[in-house]
């Protein structure tokens, strides 16, 4: 890794993507923090100046402005060393009462959303980033990808699915 890395953060709105992208400022890194609704960080772009900041209007289910983010992220700052793969969100009901386009979108965003972070992610690393450089994918999954919970079917499923066990370990 460099002095100062370029990290991008899906879902950096609140909670757990909100916070990280607040630690990697702190740390005098730069972020590329990617949101449905950019306003929502408006005080951390006064607060840094946007020098280190760069916030962009992205729906992970919308595979070209994924892409554009990573272009846009890779035109501003070079590279891309990190990418916190975070966007993600829950409904809570039992599976024969969520509407099905609920729980497509569901799936759709923490699923295939996910998916195609994950490949752009790949595509930079390999293909954009210096050779032998690479860069770090986290991804954020969930315990309930694992140990399910009443009301949440959906997003139970949509956390397993982004989640592969260690080579060489079985399922329960």
């Amino acid at each position: 890794m460099h002095l100062t890395d370029t990290h991008i953060v899906t879902g950096t709105s609140t909670g757990l993507g909100r916070a990280l992208t607040e630690l990697v400022l702190e740390r005098n890194e730069i972020v590329v923090a990617t949101l449905r609704k950019p306003a929502m960080l408006n005080d951390l772009v006064a607060k840094y100046r946007g020098s280190r900041i760069l916030v962009l209007p992205v729906d992970v289910t919308d595979a070209q402005q994924v892409a554009n983010a990573f272009s846009k992220a890779r035109d501003a700052f070079g590279r891309i060393d990190v990418v916190v793969n975070n966007a993600g969100f829950c409904i809570l009901g039992e599976v024969e009462g969520v509407e099905d386009a609920m729980a497509r979108s569901v799936i759709e965003t923490n699923f295939w959303g996910a998916l195609t972070v994950t490949k752009e992610a790949m595509k930079a690393f390999r293909e954009y980033n210096p050779p032998g450089v690479g860069g770090h994918l986290l991804q954020i999954s969930s315990y309930l990808g694992l140990n399910g919970s009443p009301g949440m079917g959906f997003y139970v499923a949509s956390k397993f699915g982004a989640w592969a066990p260690p080579s060489g370990h079985g399922h329960r």
